[in-house]
C-alpha cells in the first residue's frame, strides 16, 4: 500500500527551525510516499500505528514520550519504514538542539537519497545545529553556485528547483542571525530575482518556478506569507 503523511507545517519566521531543514519538502515528500509493500492485516495495522504515533509526537517532540517509543518499537520490526519517518525524526530532532541523536537517522537518510546536492544541504544543517552559522553560510554559498553552474542538474528535472530555493532562503536568514545587513539584503534580493517576485521580472527560465511556489507556500502561516516578512526584514535593513 502507499503511506502518504502530512509535512507539518512549522512556524513562520522561526529561523532556528527553519535553517535546520534537512531537506526541502519536495524530497521529503518523495521519501515518504513510497511502496512499502502490499502486506495486510497486522502489518497494515502495524503501519497505521506507526503512522498515528509520528503524528502525535511530533506535536510534542519529547524523545521519552509514549509515541516516540511506540514508533521506535514498529520501525524495529519493519525496517521498510525508515524510509518514511527518518528525514523527519531526524529534522525534528535537530530543531530541538539533539544533533548527537539526530545524526543515525540524517546519516540513513543521506544514503538512502543517494543525490549529492541534497545530501550538502542536509549536511549543512548539522552545521547549523552545531551553531557554526560562518562555515553552514558559505557551504550554502558554494552549494548554491555549484547547482547553479550544472546543467545536467537542470536537465533531470524542474524539481530541483525546489532545493535551488529553498538554499536561497537558508543564505538570506543565515545572514540575518550573523547580523550581516550587506549579504541578507543582497541574498533577499536575489530569491527574489530568481523567483520572479520582484515587478517586472520572471522566474528564471533554467531553474523554474515550481520550487519557489513551493517555498511560498511552506512559510506561510494564514494571512503572513514568506513575501511579507521578506518586506519586513529589507524595510528594517533600509533604516540602518
Amino acid at each position: 500500500m502507499d503511506i502518504e503523511i502530512d509535512l507539518p507545517k512549522r512556524m513562520l519566521f522561526d529561523w532556528k527551525k527553519l535553517l535546520v531543514y534537512i531537506v526541502p519538502a519536495a524530497l521529503l515528500a518523495g521519501l515518504l510516499i513510497t511502496k512499502v509493500g502490499t502486506h495486510k492485516g497486522r502489518s497494515e495495522g502495524e503501519y497505521i500505528t506507526a503512522t498515528h504515533a509520528f503524528v502525535k509526537w511530533d506535536q510534542i517532540l519529547d524523545q521519552g514520550a509514549e509515541e516516540f517509543a511506540s514508533l521506535q518499537m514498529v520501525m524495529k520490526k519493519h525496517p521498510e519504514l525508515h524510509a518514511h519517518y527518518d528525514a523527519l525524526i531526524g529534522q525534528n530532532l535537530l530543531s530541538t538542539h539533539s544533533p548527537k541523536e539526530a545524526e543515525p537517522y540524517i546519516e540513513r537518510t543521506l544514503k538512502r537519497t543517494d543525490q549529492p546536492y541534497y545530501s550538502d544541504y542536509a549536511r549543512t544543517s548539522l552545521l547549523i545545529s552545531e551553531a557554526k552559522y560562518e562555515e553552514a553560510r558559505q557551504s550554502a554559498i558554494l552549494l548554491k553556485q555549484q547547482m547553479a553552474d550544472d546543467s545536467s542538474f537542470w536537465k533531470n528535472g524542474k524539481d530541483n528547483s525546489a532545493l535551488f530555493a529553498f538554499n536561497l532562503l537558508r543564505i538570506a536568514t543565515l545572514s540575518e542571525q550573523l547580523g550581516d545587513q550587506e549579504g541578507e539584503q543582497s541574498a533577499w534580493k536575489e530569491l527574489k530575482r530568481y523567483g520572479g517576485w520582484e515587478k517586472g521580472t520572471e522566474a528564471d527560465e533554467k531553474i523554474g518556478h515550481a520550487g519557489f511556489k513551493q517555498l511560498l507556500s511552506h512559510f506561510t502561516v494564514q494571512e503572513t506569507s514568506l513575501l511579507d516578512y521578506i518586506a519586513s526584514r529589507e524595510e528594517d535593513l533600509s533604516k540602518r
